[in-house]
C-alpha cells in the first residue's frame, strides 16, 4: 500500500513538473523591439500610435522630484540619552567625596556642604534641554537646518527646537559660571568647586538618531501623493512624423508594458488549456493501450521528457536570430517514441506535438499542419529502424511531406507555384534536423538513461560473439543449440502476430544463460552414456530446486554482463509459474501411501509472461524441448504436440497476464508447426548398389595409404 501510494505521488509529481515546464517553454518567447529604440526622443515618430486601452500611470520621475523637495523640509531627529544624566551625577558625587577626604570632614562640612546641591542644579539646567558635541553642533549649523526634532524617550514626545537654541559641550562649560551668578549663588568657593567638578564630568546627552531620521524622511516623502497621468482609449499618443517628446515616450512605454502584461495573461490561459489537452491525450492513450506501463514512473517520465525536450529544442531554434518556423522539429517526438517504444506511441507523439506546437507556431495553420503530417510520416518511416543508414528514410519521409505541405499551403495563397517551390529546401532541412536529433536523443540520452533497447541495440546484442553466448557454446553446447532453435521459432511466431520479432530472437538467445552454472543437470547437455545420471541420486525435490536455480543464476549473470531490462525479462518469464512436471510425477511415484505432494513446490517462482514476446518465448521453449522426444515426426504428430502444449499453458493460466489473443495463439501454432517441420525434415533414402567384389575397398587402396602416411 505504501509503495502504491508513493508511486502515485511520484507519477503526480512528474506530471505536474512536466506540465509547468511545457507551459513555460511555450509561453517564453523572443522579446519585442523596445519602445525606446523605435520612438527616440527628439526624433520623428515612425508611425502614428493610438492608445488601445484606457489607463493611468504614475509619473515616477516627477513624483520622485517632488518627494525629494519635500524631504528637504524633514527635520533631523536627535534623542536625549537619560543614562548620561545618571552617569554624570554619579561621577560628580565621586569627585566631591574625594575632595572631602582630601580637605578633612570638619572643614568640608563647613565650607563645601552646598556643592552637591549646586552641581545638581547645574546638571538639571543644562542636561534637561540637551548638550551636543562641539563637532555635531558645528555640522548642524553648516547644514543650514534651522530646526530639529528633539525626542525625549522618558516623555515619549518629540519637540521642534531651534538650532540656535542648542548648546554644545564647550558652551555649557562657558555658560555655567554666569548662570550660577545669575541664579544668586554668592559663595565664591562653593561656586568654584561646583564649576570645577561640573566642567570635569559634563558629557553630551543629545545625539543624532539615524534610524529615526530616516523614518522621518520616509514619512515626509510618502506624504506627497504620486503624480498620475491618464491616457484614454483611442487617444492619439503620437503622430507619425512629429518629434517624440519625453512625455510621449513615457506614455508609449506604459502602453507597451500594459499590453505585454495583458498578452502574457491571455497566453498563459490559452497555453495552459492546450497543454492540458495534449497531456490528457497522452494520459488516455497510456490508460487505454499501455495500462501496465502507465504505472511505471520511469516509462511515464520517458514519454513526457520526449515532449519537453522537443518543445525546448523548438524554443531554442526560434530564439536564434534569423530562424524560421519552417525549421521547427516537431516530428522529433513522434520519431523518438516510435524508435524507443512503438509506432502507436509515435502516432500519439504526432497528435500531441501538433497540439503543443500551436502556440509555438503562433497559431499559423500551415506550420501546425506541417508538424502534424511530418510527424505522422516520421512515425511510419521510423518503424523497424535497424541500421543507422535507415535514418535516411526518416530524412526523406519527413522532408518530403513537409515540403509538400508548405508548397501546397503557400500555392493556395497569393504565392506563385514557382515561388512556393523555394520552400522545398526548408522542408528537407527540417527532416534532416529531426533525423539527426532523434538519433542522438535516442542513442545517447534516452536509451542508456531509461535502460531501453531499440532495434539497433538488439541487432548488436544478436551477435553470437557476445561473451555470454561464447561461454554457453563451450560450457553448455546443448543449451546453446536449444536457444538458437527456440529463438528461430519465437522470431517467426512474433513476425506472424506483429510483435517485436527481433526482441524475441535476442531474448531467447539469453533466456537459458543460467544453465551455464550447472549445465550437467540439464538433459540437452548430457551425452547418451551419462543421461539421467546427474539426478539419479537426488530426490525429486532437490532436482527440482537445481532446475529452478537456473533462473536465479541467469538473473545474476545478466546483471553481471549488464544486459538490458527487456532482455532480462525473458529469463524468469519464459518459465512463468509452470510446474516441472517430470520431477512432480517422480515425486508422486515415490510418495508413500497417504503422503501428499504439493504441486506448488514444483512450480517456478515466476512471474508469468508480461509481454507478447516473453509469452511466445515460453511456448517456443516448451515446444522445442518436448518435440525432441517425438519418436515419429510427421505433420500430424507435430501439430498435435504444438496444440497440446499451447492448450496446457493456456489452461494453466500462464498466458493470463500478457496480451495474446486466441487469434494470436492460432497464428503462433501454425508458425511453430511450419518451422518444426522444416527443422525435422527428412531426406530421401538414397539407393545403394551392391559392391562389386572385384572393386577394392577405399581404405585399402594405395592412394589412401599414401595420403594417410603423408
Amino acid at each position: 500500500m505504501k509503495n502504491t501510494r508513493a508511486n502515485s505521488f511520484l507519477l503526480l509529481a512528474i506530471f505536474l513538473t512536466s506540465y509547468v515546464l511545457a507551459v513555460f517553454l511555450i509561453v517564453v518567447q523572443r522579446g519585442s523591439v523596445p519602445v525606446q529604440k523605435e520612438f527616440v526622443v527628439d526624433e520623428p515618430a515612425p508611425r502614428t500610435v493610438y492608445s488601445p486601452i484606457h489607463f493611468t500611470f504614475v509619473e515616477e520621475e516627477e513624483t520622485a522630484r517632488l518627494r525629494k523637495e519635500k524631504e528637504r523640509e524633514a527635520l533631523a531627529v536627535y534623542t536625549l540619552d537619560s543614562k548620561v544624566r545618571s552617569l554624570i551625577g554619579s561621577q560628580g558625587n565621586e569627585t566631591f567625596k574625594k575632595l572631602t577626604l582630601a580637605q578633612g570632614k570638619e572643614e568640608a562640612a563647613a565650607n563645601l556642604e552646598a556643592v552637591p546641591k549646586t552641581l545638581t542644579f547645574l546638571f538639571e539646567h543644562f542636561l534637561k534641554d540637551g548638550v551636543l558635541e562641539d563637532r555635531e553642533k558645528k555640522r548642524l549649523e553648516e547644514s543650514g537646518r534651522s530646526k530639529i526634532l528633539k525626542y525625549d524617550p522618558d516623555k515619549k514626545a518629540q519637540v521642534q527646537t531651534e538650532t540656535k537654541d542648542l548648546i554644545s559641550l564647550s558652551e555649557a562649560r562657558e555658560r555655567a559660571e554666569s548662570f550660577l551668578e545669575k541664579e544668586g549663588f554668592r559663595e565664591k568657593e562653593v561656586r568654584q568647586r561646583a564649576l570645577d567638578i561640573f566642567k570635569e564630568v559634563i558629557r553630551p546627552n543629545l545625539f543624532f538618531d539615524e534610524a529615526a531620521t530616516q523614518e522621518q524622511l520616509k514619512q515626509t516623502a510618502e506624504s506627497v501623493p504620486a503624480v498620475r497621468e491618464e491616457v484614454k482609449r483611442g487617444e492619439m499618443v503620437i503622430q507619425k512624423g512629429l518629434l517624440v517628446m519625453p512625455k510621449q515616450q513615457k506614455q508609449l512605454v506604459q502602453i507597451h508594458r500594459k499590453m505585454a502584461a495583458k498578452q502574457v495573461q491571455g497566453r498563459l490561459l490559452s497555453v495552459g488549456i492546450l497543454v492540458f489537452l495534449a497531456f490528457s491525450l497522452i494520459f488516455l492513450y497510456l490508460k487505454q493501450f499501455e495500462p501496465k506501463q502507465m504505472h511505471s514512473p520511469r516509462f511515464f517520465l520517458m514519454v513526457l521528457s520526449t515532449f519537453i525536450i522537443t518543445l525546448g529544442i523548438e524554443r531554442v531554434i526560434l530564439l536564434i536570430p534569423g530562424s524560421s518556423f519552417y525549421l521547427l522539429p516537431g516530428a522529433l517526438a513522434a520519431v523518438s517514441l516510435t524508435i524507443l517504444w512503438s509506432p502507436a506511441a509515435g502516432v500519439l507523439g504526432a497528435l500531441s506535438m501538433a497540439i503543443l506546437s500551436v502556440p509555438v507556431a503562433e497559431f499559423r495553420l500551415e506550420i501546425v499542419l506541417m508538424i502534424l503530417l511530418g510527424s505522422l510520416a516520421g512515425a511510419f518511416s521510423a518503424r523497424r529502424i535497424r541500421k543507422r543508414i535507415h535514418f535516411l528514410r526518416v530524412i526523406f519521409s519527413v522532408g518530403a511531406v513537409n515540403a509538400i505541405v508548405l508548397v501546397a499551403s503557400f500555392s493556395s495563397q497569393e504565392w506563385r507555384f514557382t515561388e512556393a517551390l523555394n520552400l522545398v529546401p526548408f522542408g528537407f532541412a527540417n527532416g534532416f534536423i529531426v533525423s539527426a536529433l532523434s538519433f542522438f536523443l535516442v542513442a545517447y540520452l534516452f536509451e542508456p538513461l531509461f535502460n531501453l533497447a531499440t532495434d539497433i541495440t538488439l541487432l548488436e546484442l544478436s551477435d553470437l560473439n557476445h561473451p555470454l553466448l561464447k561461454r554457453m557454446v563451450v560450457e553448455a553446447p546443448g543449451t546453446y543449440h536449444h536457444s538458437l532453435v527456440v529463438s528461430t521459432l519465437a522470431e517467426a511466431a512474433c513476425e506472424a502476430i506483429g510483435a517485436r520479432a527481433l526482441l524475441a530472437r535476442v531474448g531467447c538467445y539469453f533466456h537459458d544463460i543460467g544453465k551455464i552454472a550447472r549445465c550437467e543437470y540439464f538433459t540437452e547437455n548430457q551425452n547418451l552414456q551419462s543421461a539421467g545420471d546427474s539426478h539419479s541420486k537426488l530426490t525429486p525435490t532437490m532436482s527440482c530446486l537445481i532446475i529452478m536455480s537456473h533462473v536465479k543464476d541467469g538473473m545474476e549473470l545478466a546483471k553481471k554482463y549488464k544486459l538490458k531490462d527487456v532482455i532480462v525479462q525473458f529469463i524468469p518469464e519464459h518459465q512463468g509459474k509452470g510446474i516441472i512436471y517430470y520431477f512432480y510425477r517422480k515425486a508422486l511415484d515415490q510418495a508413500v501411501p497417504g503422503e501428499k505432494v504439493n504441486p506448488d513446490d514444483f512450480r517456478y517462482p515466476g512471474p508469468k509472461p508480461q509481454s507478447r514476446e516473453t509469452a511466445v518465448a515460453l511456448l517456443a521453449d516448451s515446444v522445442e524441448a518436448t518435440s525432441r522426444s517425438l519418436k515419429e515426426v510427421t505433420p500430424l504428430t507435430i501439430r498435435t504436440l504444438v496444440r497440446k502444449i499451447i492448450n496446457e499453458k493456456f489452461i494453466d493460466g500462464q498466458l493470463d497476464e500478457c496480451d495474446l489473443t486466441l487469434r494470436d495463439l492460432h497464428k503462433i501454432q501454425e508458425s511453430f508447426v511450419h518451422n518444426l517441420m522444416a527443422i525435422f525434415h527428412t531426406r530421401v533414402t538414397y539407393p545403394t548398389s551392391q559392391q562389386d567384389p572385384r572393386s577394392p575397398d577405399l581404405f585399402e587402396t594405395d592412394q589412401f595409404t599414401k595420403f594417410h602416411e603423408d
